[in-house]
């Protein structure tokens, strides 16, 4: 039982100083994380580039320059989604006027207070707010500055991992240099090569599910498709909660935006089919089913990371205990924990092929007494 009692507290006193380092360090160790991230990201590039002969720092450049490319990208296309969606505020805010006043008379009519007093309670609410739009700008502009300061920054880290990764790998084998160094090495190579699998897949998932959203939204109709179709796949990184919020954007777009019903429930249709898609052959076949972190656990990564960092926690921290479980399967002392963090479920794809093959054995076997 002391063993035990023990062992929970060196586990609580290692998770509390990670937290004050990660709380007390985040503007240092935000650009590293997310470059070891992209580093791990880019590797698979890299080593088809070291083996058509490029020079490793060619390697290195190249690879960061595609990553470049597509921030730029991304920025640009987020850009004039927002410039599009600036053209329909004047549209939302009437449609929202007449939902505010819809509301307004089903509260008085069911409890009996007077819109004159609702208006009065939200005013009070939002006195102070005109008095902070300077401070927001202000506060805006120097979030933007220190965003692209990380980017930069973040960048060059990218580049140095990338150029020196051997040398990485090198120093696990001489930190557990008692250990036997052929066990080491397997571990390591196992962990690096899941772990850049998992990121690859899961980059792929996510702009594989962002372009069947934007091109099934904007078949329906839905305003500001392609910006709604980025937010919904980034959410579908939290398991089963993640699709309904996501879902949420666009389906309140379309009431918002639209007279009638009909564009949200096919918005509806769209996100539950290619939702559907994802689960049993995007997710399965891209992403694989060795990394399955639970739905509490990929919610509790997500707070956390809230918590400490911010936006870029909530972010980062998916990823890192996704990382985190693959480690913890791949060493005996901590598969405990890699269990509970995990999702027993398994892979879904795997239960669906089964089902098929078994029903078309089935009919197959009939036929052929028939």
């Amino acid at each position: 039982m002391k063993e035990i009692f023990t062992r929970a507290n060196q586990y609580l006193l290692f998770i509390v100083l990670l937290v004050l380092i990660f709380y007390f360090g985040r503007t240092f160790i935000i650009p590293i994380i997310s470059a070891a991230l992209l580093a791990m990201l880019m590797a698979p590039l890299c080593r088809r580039l070291d083996r058509w002969g490029f020079h490793r720092a060619l390697s290195s450049f190249v690879c960061v320059f595609i990553l470049l490319l597509v921030v730029l990208g991304i920025l640009a296309i987020i850009t004039a989604q927002f410039a599009a969606f600036a053209e329909d505020v004047s549209l939302i805010e009437k449609k929202s006027k007449e939902m505010i006043l819809q509301g307004q008379t089903f509260i008085e009519e069911q409890f009996g207070i007077s819109s004159e007093k609702q208006e009065a309670a939200v005013k009070e609410q939002v006195k102070g707010a005109g008095k902070s739009v300077g401070n927001f700008v202000a506060a805006f502009f120097g979030g933007l500055t220190s965003a692209i300061a990380g980017i930069v920054i973040t960048l060059v880290f990218t580049f140095l991992f990338i150029f020196s990764k051997e040398k990485y790998n090198a120093f696990f084998l001489k930190l557990f240099k008692d250990k036997d160094p052929d066990k080491v090495k397997e571990v390591v190579e196992k962990v690096s090569d899941v772990s850049q699998k998992y990121l690859t897949g899961r980059a792929m998932s996510i702009t594989i599910i962002a372009v069947l959203y934007a091109i099934g939204l904007s078949i329906v109709g839905i305003k500001n498709g392609i910006l709604l179709a980025g937010i919904a796949a980034i959410l579908t990184l939290i398991p089963y909660v993640g699709t309904v919020l996501g879902g949420l954007f666009p389906v309140t777009m379309a009431l918002v935006t639209e007279d009638s019903m009909q564009p949200a429930l096919l918005a509806i249709v769209v996100m539950f089919s290619i939702q559907t898609i994802d689960n049993y052959f995007i997710e399965p076949n891209i992403v694989g089913g060795e990394v399955n972190l639970s739905a509490l656990a990929s919610i509790i990564s997500i707070i956390a990371g809230g918590l400490i960092w911010g936006v870029a926690g909530m972010v980062l921290f998916l990823p890192m205990t996704g990382i985190a479980k693959i480690i913890c399967d791949h060493v005996e002392s901590l598969k405990p924990i890699g269990y509970v963090i995990g999702d027993p479920g398994g892979n879904k794809s795997s239960r669906l092929r089964e089902w098929i093959r078994e029903k078309f054995s089935n009919k197959a076997g009939s036929r052929h007494k028939g």
